[in-house]
């Protein structure tokens, strides 16, 4: 079924009832109630029936995201890392974030961008200021970037240059293979300008999915308009983007209501456009100066509480990406990786100027902790427990040059290639960046992963990896 909205535009009517199509408030309080009635078995039916992967309504996922037993999520989450590992494997595929400003006009009480917080020192890049940017992250080895704008209303000429600026940067003969780009809904005529630039995902994220709390964490500007930005993605397909993004901000509102109201969103693009999120994104509420709010210690939500919510997502959408981006102790993110997390971001929040060193700290609130994490140091931690680091993004530049991957490949033939191309990845990176310690525990991985692969897969990699240490670069399956 269609969207109520026309091409012509979108009117107020058209816009608050889609709203209550993706969001509505009642029917999540009211699965949430019927879901406490669930007793053990029936929880053990849901985790059984989600071992088909197949997924769950976000009725079901009620049920599971209220288990507070701490047998049950344990056996929620030996379910949802039986699931993650035969989907997705070991793989975590790792972006850099890039913030070309901090110039934000909305003022959310929960963010240290927001504009009334004076004592941030404010930065717009120009197209030059961000390739030295992305200069920085290539030399460290990075491929895919999100650049996050916020809205500094500079408009959507000066996102598109700054896409193009991004790919436009070559370190030797690297340069960054996917831009992803987090910023606030537009309309669809900007947004079919903006479809122009090779854009990999956009993100636009609810924080909340509660119309009140929504309300109390935004008191003015267009950001307060509840129904303008769950209505985004609509937009966003409707001017032919197909990749988009969507999460919340744990700690916005109670939780388990907000993920329930995320599940819901997911199938509802689903329903509505044949397609589901590429990714739900998953951010904690960290204390940041100038943002009242996020003071609030009843607004964390634990470690404990987080690791769960992430088993149940990749239970009730077992295809879809979670991304992790905000900072975890080496432990919760190791576990994180395990249960669901497909795509970490590597470090914490950006700002501009900070991969040339140039950046003043000031600009990016006490929720930035100096510099990102230098790359080779997650690599090496990922490599050492077991994950691999995934720098592979094959069926993006493939969707770019033929429109899409060849849908006719069984799941397990998806899964083969995605493996043996995150191996060629990692080699590649191994190679050019890489000390002669984290080359250790890196080709230890490959070697054991390299014997899971089938052996045609695995005869083609190796071959594959013997031109990458002769100096070949991106050789793909």
């Amino acid at each position: 079924m269609k969207m109520a909205a026309t091409k012509a535009g979108w009117s107020r009517e058209a816009l608050d009832a889609v709203a209550l199509r993706i969001c509505n408030p009642a029917g999540i309080q009211g699965a949430l109630v019927a879901g406490r009635a669930a007793d053990r078995w029936a929880v053990r039916d849901l985790v059984h029936r989600a071992l088909a992967l197949e997924g769950l309504s976000p009725a079901e996922a009620a049920v599971l995201v209220q288990v507070d037993d701490p047998a049950l999520r344990e056996e929620i989450k030996a379910a949802a890392r039986q699931v993650h590992r035969k989907l997705w494997g070991k793989r975590v595929r790792l972006h850099a974030p890039i913030c070309p400003t901090n110039r934000c006009v909305q003022d959310c009480l929960y963010c240290p961008l927001r504009r009334s917080n004076a004592g941030l020192k404010r930065r717009a890049a120009t197209p030059r200021d961000l390739q030295r940017e992305i200069a920085g992250s290539l030399d460290e080895g990075h491929r895919h970037v999100l650049l996050v704008f916020g809205d500094d209303r500079s408009g959507v000429q000066y996102v598109r240059d700054m896409v193009w600026a991004a790919y436009g940067v070559r370190s030797g003969m690297r340069q960054i293979q996917r831009v992803d780009i987090n910023l606030d809904p537009l309309r669809v005529v900007d947004l079919q300008e903006l479809r122009e630039a090779p854009i990999g995902t956009v993100h636009v994220f609810q924080e909340t999915y509660h119309p009140g709390a929504y309300a109390a964490l935004h008191p003015g500007g267009m950001k307060a308009d509840y129904a303008w930005r769950i209505t985004g993605h609509d937009r966003a397909f409707e001017a032919g983007i197909d990749s988009v993004g969507i999460g919340l901000l744990l700690g916005s509102y109670d939780h388990r209501f907000d993920v329930v109201a995320v599940l819901g969103h997911a199938r509802y693009l689903a329903e509505t456009y044949d397609r589901t999120p590429h990714t739900i994104t998953y951010a904690r509420m960290l204390p940041a100066a100038g943002a009242p709010l996020s003071q609030e210690p009843e607004r964390r939500v634990s470690a404990e509480d987080f690791t769960f919510v992430v088993a149940v997502t990749r239970l009730a959408v077992p295809h879809t990406g979670i991304v992790m981006c905000t900072p975890a102790s080496s432990e919760v993110r190791r576990e994180l990786y395990g249960l669901g997390v497909s795509q970490a971001s590597v470090g914490s929040l950006s700002y501009p100027g900070v991969y040339t060193a140039d950046g003043q700290l000031e600009a990016g609130g006490q929720l930035t902790i100096g510099r990102p994490r230098a790359l080779e140091e997650v690599v090496h931690r990922m490599c050492e427990v077991g994950f691999m680091p995934n720098f592979c993004t094959a069926c993006f530049a493939q969707r770019r040059q033929v429109g899409g991957p060849d849908q006719t490949d069984s799941e397990t033939r998806v899964q083969d290639r995605c493996a043996a191309n995150a191996l060629l990845g990692l080699r590649e990176y191994l190679t050019d960046y890489a000390s002669p310690e984290t080359q250790r525990v890196g080709e230890r991985l490959i070697q054991g992963e390299l014997a899971q692969l089938p052996e045609s897969v695995r005869n083609i990699t190796f071959e594959y990896m013997r031109e990458a240490e002769a100096g070949l670069r991106g050789q793909m399956l």
